[in-house]
């Protein structure tokens, strides 16, 4: 289990319930729809975190009889919990209070209260993003490729997550204000009904995202064209082995791989060679790809 990512989730856990609590005080002072529906979010995203640490622990634990290829697609599984739950629990529930607020208009009392509580809420998500963001660059540098390239083929579920929650928070923190303001200058509750829908219409879409990116991972996805690259080289460095005629890796976990290949080897090499080339070859996957957990190498006719 990632230590850096670890830190991004209860970074994210611990101000998504303070940013819900205080959201949640303002949304009962000031009656606006959009800071009801900003305190559905948050609480949704805290019961995420909580979600995204269970699947970090359980995708870590070892193999086992039932399960020899280990669990490290649990976090995909959570991953996925997690979409729906910011599907229905936030997008939703927002979309249905913007239409409340439609029908029953509500006047916005204590706007300031509001305002600041809105912009305190700004300070906590940039911080926790921040988080977030510092762990993603740190892990772009280590696999030595571009921030954005890397964000782009992120395996990890529970970062990409919580980058795509606080990026959507910040987002909805913006539209509040915005609805909250013209509000207040106007009068006309509806851009607070306005606001929320929009909330709850930019949640839909991270739910869907994550949704999206969590089915492909749980159906078995190949890792980076580099990646593959990489483990074909190792494979056709090896001495004897004149090609490697197919190549298949499977993202079975956060930084896990299952290699399968069928590679033709010399004619002339005896059987007892071809057994140790083998063994070596499985040996050298591991230590030179440490993501490679179990590897299945196969003879093909030359």
């Amino acid at each position: 289990m990632s230590e850096g990512t670890t830190r991004t989730v209860l970074a994210a856990f611990a101000g998504n319930m303070a940013i819900a609590i205080t959201k949640a005080i303002a949304a009962a002072l000031t009656g606006s729809g959009a800071l009801l529906a900003e305190t559905a979010h948050s609480i949704a995203d805290s019961l995420n975190q909580i979600l995204l640490y269970v699947g970090l622990r359980r995708s870590a634990r070892p193999a086992t009889e039932l399960h020899p290829l280990g669990h490290g697609k649990e976090g995909y599984f959570w991953a996925l919990v997690v979409a729906l739950f910011l599907f229905f629990g936030g997008g939703v529930f927002s979309i249905y209070q913007a239409y409340d607020r439609l029908i029953h208009p509500h006047e916005v009392e204590q706007a300031l209260v509001g305002f600041v509580v809105l912009g305190l809420s700004t300070v906590f998500e940039l911080f926790s993003l921040s988080v977030a963001l510092r762990e993603l660059r740190h892990a772009a540098r280590d696999e030595g490729v571009p921030v954005r390239q890397f964000f782009r083929q992120l395996r990890d579920p529970a970062l990409r997550t919580v980058l795509y929650e606080d990026s959507a928070a910040i987002a909805g923190l913006a539209t509040a204000l915005a609805g909250l303001a013209l509000t207040v200058a106007t009068g006309d509750q509806r851009f607070d009904a306005l606001a929320s829908a929009v909330i709850g219409l930019v949640l839909i879409y991270v739910a869907y995202q994550l949704a999206w990116n969590a089915r492909g991972l749980i159906v078995g996805q190949a890792p980076p064209e580099q990646v593959r690259d990489a483990l074909e080289a190792t494979i056709a460095s090896e001495p004897y082995i004149d090609k490697v005629v197919e190549l298949l890796a499977v993202q079975i976990g956060t930084d896990q791989l299952l290699v399968m290949a069928r590679v033709s080897v010399s004619d002339e090499i005896p059987a007892g060679t071809v057994e140790r080339l083998m063994v070596r070859l499985r040996q050298r996957l591991r230590r030179e790809h440490p993501e490679v957990t179990d590897s299945f190498i196969e003879l093909a006719p030359s």
